[in-house]
């Protein structure tokens, strides 16, 4: 129980330090664009309809998995466990937390569903298209201090959904290869010849993993 009490007091000190002390007027529009702009959504589907229509296989491959697994994340993932943890937001746990964005759920801090997110989105743009990949991750830890920031989240919310996101975004990975190669390509012989492997797709940019 002692462990239990000195996690929370770091997480909440943590979260004071970001929040309070780690500030200034100009992060404050760096830390709302980065947990939502209205562009982020627009850009996400343009780039999908141009990985869709240059990619190639590859491309199809990535954004249907992105698709499948974020959505399949939020829904039995992001949200069960939301309701089940229960957890107060920061600016409903703490009198003197300073909230910056929206209210959204007050009892829906942990874990967080933007975090895990843009795990799954890092850790898929990583094994598909490695010389974007980093990119993403700075963007997707960006997003994590951002959510901090802004008084919805406590640090260990973000740790969470982070660890979701890459452990989920790695299961969906495996199952689906397994799924593939041990039950599709057997009784569609044709479809191996252009796509024998979802772990590595052929297509245009940089080579998949081996």
């Amino acid at each position: 129980m002692a462990a239990v009490h000195g996690l929370q007091a770091w997480d909440e000190a943590v979260f004071r330090w970001i929040n309070q002390d780690a500030t200034s007027p100009w992060l404050n529009p760096v830390a709302r664009i980065l947990s939502g702009h209205p562009a982020f959504v627009p850009a996400l589907v343009v780039v999908a309809l141009a990985l869709l229509w240059r990619g190639g296989p590859r491309g199809w491959v990535f954004v249907v998995m992105l698709g499948v697994t974020i959505g399949l994340a939020n829904e039995f993932l992001a949200e069960p466990l939301k309701d089940w943890v229960g957890r107060a937001r920061p600016y409903a746990a703490l009198p003197d937390a300073i909230l910056r964005v929206g209210r959204g759920n007050p009892l829906g801090s942990m874990p967080s569903a933007h975090a895990m997110n843009m795990a799954l989105m890092a850790t898929l743009t990583c094994w598909y298209y490695p010389r974007v990949g980093p990119g993403v991750a700075v963007l997707a830890v960006g997003v994590g201090w951002s959510r901090i920031y802004n008084g919805v989240h406590f640090p260990a919310d973000v740790f969470a959904g982070f660890a979701l996101g890459v452990g989920f975004a790695g299961l969906i990975l495996r199952v689906a290869e397994a799924v593939w190669t041990r039950w599709v390509i057997p009784r569609r012989p044709r479809w191996k010849e252009r796509l024998p492997s979802l772990l590595r797709p052929p297509g245009r940019g940089s080579a998949a993993r081996p």
